[in-house]
């Protein structure tokens, strides 16, 4: 419903992607994370980077990434499906920046 208002933007590698994004901070979405994303202080440029529902991100560039936060999960129970993910992290990135 919203195409005609997306941008969409397709990178040659991550490395070209870095360079696009050096004005931003780059915030990795990972189960592996140590710090819950209502505990983070996003800013207005940020970009959230979410990997693959099946993988996750790479190793290689989860390893390049400083900002890493998650959504709490019940130990012992599979992670949320990636679109409920983003929902809900961009809605705290939201809320927080006044984007809207």
């Amino acid at each position: 419903d919203y195409l005609d208002k997306s941008k969409i933007i397709t990178y040659k590698s991550y490395e070209n992607f870095l360079v696009k994004k050096k004005n931003s901070r780059v915030i990795l979405m990972t189960t592996k994370a140590k710090k819950n994303y209502t505990n983070f202080k996003f800013k207005k440029n940020d970009t959230l980077l979410f990997g693959r529902e099946s993988a996750g991100v790479p190793e290689k560039i989860h390893k390049k990434v400083k900002y890493k936060i998650k959504i709490p999960m019940i130990k012992e129970k599979r992670s949320l499906n990636l679109s409920t993910s983003v929902a809900i992290v961009l809605s705290e990135n939201i809320r927080q920046t006044d984007y809207l």
